[in-house]
């Protein structure tokens, strides 16, 4: 077989291919060309097969897809700990929704390059995001090499970003257009949550999703208070309301889940919707437990997310995939309940069909490249029995030394190729003051 000629090659000491059999690959490489991986095998063979433009030996280390965060609210990272130890409704009404009244495109944006840049140094390659001036989270996307789904955020009409629906529509519309020559970037529906809705826009809305053939996200059962809010307003629980008014089908989102009955698990899995799964976001805000292990057995596609920073307070996957793992075994009192190759899975596979990128979360050939590696050559990552369960136990994203999407370079050893992190950095601070004064006037 002749040598075929490659843009570049990865080396390290394993590959965790995340495949249908969960290849584990040892002294391995990939060889990629363009945005697509070409070849994954042992490096003997990839070195014999492949002429490399660039090769990057990372030397102690595993390669891994990227990791896929399903849920979260990047530019929220301005309002890291403005807010903590509190409710949920709490939270929301009296300091998330005055300050976010007060957001321009200019401080969005701004928050949404914190957010890429922190996501980048810790393995993140793809988000499913949701948010208000979205266009704005686009461009930091864009700029950051990572990939997205954005939603367009909307409340109950009229709001303080939209005074009727059909003002909304047309925004979203905008978007959509926007980025639709963008590989990397794909948009959605975004109503906040049953509660800040009306079921009838909410169907509305849907239609709108349908029509543009988009994803429809929803926060949706996230805890026992937000169920008695909706009982009170509509008389039905969110699942009921979301059953009821044909929300539930193959293209829903739904985050969360923690206050849902056995019955309606059934419901979510009859109508191919799937669920984003964000333990800490929902130990933090005292919200509850989702029985993720349950939607799994149900044969709902369940994906895992951080939530924004301000209810988090961070965006690395890594520390979310411990958490997800040692919860359910802790709660359900079963060591067995959540392997750590399952919730690897939800972070990369799952992750990649819950964003409708069903090109990556995989190292495969004909895949997109997106792939990170975790140096392994620190002390609490020694010895290495099983690399698998060492990525999801023992690894944090501060472990992580080089994230290639579409194969391209943005992050190598500390240091950041695609976006300014020390403009980034300087700006940041400066809005503590400003969400400090908002709180002052609410």
């Amino acid at each position: 077989m002749p040598t075929q000629n490659c843009d570049l090659v990865l080396k390290g000491s394993y590959i965790l291919t995340q495949d249908d059999e969960r290849t584990l690959i040892k002294e391995g490489a990939v060889a990629i060309s363009g945005e697509y991986i070409s070849a994954v095998g042992p490096e003997a063979d990839i070195e014999r097969n492949w002429n490399a433009a660039k090769t990057i030996d990372c030397g102690r280390s595993v390669l891994l897809p990227g990791l896929i965060n399903s849920h979260t609210h990047v530019p929220m990272t301005l309002m890291r700990g403005v807010a903590d130890d509190l409710p949920l409704l709490d939270w929301l009404h009296n300091y998330m929704f005055p300050i976010e009244s007060g957001l321009t495109r200019e401080l969005v944006e701004l928050g949404a390059r914190l957010g890429c840049a922190e996501m980048a140094a810790s393995g993140t390659t793809a988000i499913f995001d949701g948010y208000m001036y979205e266009e704005s989270v686009g461009q930091a996307v864009f700029d950051s090499g990572l990939k997205a789904v954005l939603g367009e955020g909307f409340f109950k009409f009229p709001s303080p970003f939209f005074k009727t629906a059909q003002e909304a529509w047309e925004t979203i519309g905008q978007l959509n257009d926007r980025f639709k020559e963008c590989s990397r970037i794909r948009t959605a529906i975004t109503p906040h949550a049953v509660f800040t809705t009306d079921p009838d826009q909410l169907a509305e809305s849907m239609e709108v999703a349908q029509k543009m053939d988009l994803l429809w996200q929803i926060h949706a059962a996230e805890s026992e208070p937000e169920t008695k809010l909706t009982l009170e307003t509509f008389g039905k629980r969110p699942i009921e309301i979301l059953r009821d008014y044909g929300l539930l089908n193959s293209r829903t989102r739904i985050h969360h889940c923690v206050d849902v009955t056995d019955e309606e698990i059934s419901l979510i899995s009859e109508s191919g919707a799937q669920v984003s799964h964000n333990p800490q976001s929902n130990l933090k805000l005292g919200s509850g437990i989702c029985p993720v292990t349950r939607f799994i057995a149900a044969g709902v596609n369940t994906g895992l997310g951080t939530d924004g920073a301000a209810s988090n307070n961070n965006l690395d996957m890594f520390d979310e995939m411990r958490t997800a793992a040692l919860l359910q075994k802790g709660f359900l009192k079963d060591p067995e309940a959540m392997p750590a190759g399952t919730v690897l899975d939800m972070a990369t596979g799952n992750g990649a069909r819950f964003l409708g990128f069903e090109d990556t979360g995989t190292i495969k050939s004909g895949f997109k490249a997106d792939i990170v590696a975790v140096d392994m050559d620190k002390m609490h990552l020694k010895p290495v029995y099983n690399p698998l369960s060492h990525v999801v136990y023992s690894a944090g994203g501060q472990d992580v030394c080089l994230t290639v999407c579409d194969g391209k370079v943005i992050y190598q050893n500390g240091k950041h190729l695609a976006l300014d992190v020390e403009t980034i950095s300087r700006e940041a601070e400066k809005a503590v003051n400003w969400a400090l004064k908002r709180l002052e006037t609410r």
